[in-house]
């Protein structure tokens, strides 16, 4: 069973899902970076740009993922990225950003 190409070549401001099928946990992956897929490992989404707010600008994210004080999603012990099912959070200007697993640009 084929699941796309074995290696991804993942350009800088681009990212993709990959689902690891032994943990069933999806994660991101940033560029710039040479990804090489296992064969237990599925692309599921990308690679797709990510998402710039221009200066004066906003998006609305649903379910957006848990932040800790320093601003780094909290992974959980199984290692996937914990949301917030049913939230919305508004985002200003800042650095490109991917979505992550569960998250929606509204």
């Amino acid at each position: 069973m084929s699941s796309g190409p074995a290696v991804i070549r993942i350009k800088p401001y681009h990212y993709v899902h990959v689902l690891d099928n032994n943990k069933n946990v999806t994660r991101v992956e940033q560029g710039p970076l040479t990804y090489t897929r296992q064969d237990h490992q599925h692309l599921v989404f990308g690679p797709d740009s990510m998402i710039m707010i221009p200066p004066r600008h906003y998006c609305i994210i649903q379910n957006p993922v848990v932040r800790d004080e320093k601003g780094a999603p909290v992974i959980d012990h199984l290692g996937q990225s914990k949301i917030r099912h049913g939230d919305e959070e508004i985002r200003f200007e800042q650095e490109p950003f991917p979505l992550y697993p569960g998250e929606k640009l509204y």
